[in-house]
């Protein structure tokens, strides 16, 4: 069996390769590291805006057929939907979803999450899309660990053991492993974010997701030229980048911004004003070379909130940086009918200021 003291010390090649899928359906890219890594440089960039689409696991006894649709995953994305994206400018999509190995049992592929990630390059190269791809979930990890001190949903789908489960995170490392080698030659592909989000900290771990981050990085197979992402701890807080081990020059460091809080997650009538100018952020990036925000966002109901969009999108160009806002509609009406919170395409505000970003996009995929 293989431990995560092996994949850590050794390489996690040999465990991605036993799950390696009989046969691709990818299109020929230019293999060449320097290709799509272009598209991460922030002395030239920002090259992608965009926005983040979510999709989870879907449980017919919690969910029923119709909320987040038949499954796998939900709630369903459209290629209306994706299109709807493109059209309004963007060229980045950003899929914040299920890892390719099990939750739980042996950790190995789950096929119909494979197909499912296969479909969505498609779907995304159709639109004229680059995608990140990102993994919310996997091996010891579920969904619910995004909301643990919730009651809607029962107790027993709250998976939180891959920060004490050694099994686990070399599963981890190895999905990761095998999820470059099976997409990396898509050309709508534009990197893997390895974790969506990683938090061991928060629950007394914190040397684990650190551990984890350098296995991948160290074991990337830096010749297939899809472009690794790692975000830090504490929910891919910038103020946790101290604790990262370094990372190889071609890595990509992500953080997520919903500062300040009180304003991005505040109340129906709560009132907060925004109080900043939005520098924060690329202030606490200063000297990391290949960095992004792959995710930012704020409650429809907060007041200022074209001004909150135009001074995070505006700090994030003037340092070179990518970013993509939470979140565009999947274009699954009995989800979208009910998650209205930060749907960006609602708010005149937020598109203005997100239009008139998008519209300095030059590259698509081929």
């Amino acid at each position: 069996m293989t431990t995560r003291r092996n994949v850590l010390a050794s390489g996690g090649a040999a465990f991605s390769a036993a799950f390696a899928p009989p046969g691709l359906r990818l299109a020929s890219y230019d293999p060449s590291p320097s290709g799509r890594l272009a598209l991460w440089d922030n002395t030239s960039g920002p090259h992608l805006r965009g926005a983040v689409f979510a999709q989870r696991r879907v449980y017919p006894e919690l969910d029923g057929t119709t909320f987040l649709g038949p499954g796998p995953l939900g709630a369903p994305v459209s290629q209306a939907a994706l299109d709807s994206l493109a059209e309004a400018g963007a060229n980045l999509a950003v899929w914040s979803g299920t890892g390719v190995f099990g939750e739980t049992g042996r950790f190995g592929v789950d096929p119909a999450v494979e197909d499912h990630v296969g479909r969505w390059l498609d779907m995304c190269q159709r639109a004229g899309l680059y995608t990140v791809i990102g993994f919310r979930t996997g091996p010891g990890r579920s969904a619910f660990a995004f909301h643990p001190d919730d009651d809607w949903y029962p107790r027993r789908l709250l998976n939180n053991a891959l920060w004490h489960d050694e099994e686990a995170q070399a599963a981890w490392v190895a999905m990761c492993l095998h999820a470059a080698r099976s997409f990396g030659s898509h050309p709508a592909l534009a990197g893997i974010l390895a974790m969506v989000e990683p938090n061991g900290s928060d629950l007394g771990h914190p040397s684990v997701w650190p551990a984890i981050a350098a296995a991948i990085d160290r074991n990337w197979p830096q010749a297939i030229g899809v472009p690794l992402i790692l975000s830090p701890d504490r929910w891919a807080r910038a103020e946790a980048l101290g604790a990262m081990q370094s990372v190889s020059a071609q890595t990509i460091i992500n953080v997520h911004d919903y500062a300040p809080r009180e304003y991005t997650h505040q109340g129906a009538r709560a009132g907060v004003r925004l109080n900043d100018d939005g520098r924060h952020l690329a202030q606490a990036m200063a000297g990391y070379p290949r960095w992004c925000c792959l995710e930012f966002g704020a409650a429809l109901h907060a007041p200022d909130l074209g001004r909150y969009f135009q001074t995070r999108i505006a700090a994030l160009e003037s340092a070179g940086a990518n970013w993509a806002a939470w979140r565009w509609p999947s274009g699954w009406d009995a989800y979208e009918a009910r998650e209205t919170g930060m749907n960006v395409t609602l708010s005149r505000e937020a598109m203005n200021a997100l239009r008139a970003a998008f519209s300095r996009n030059r590259g698509r995929p081929d």
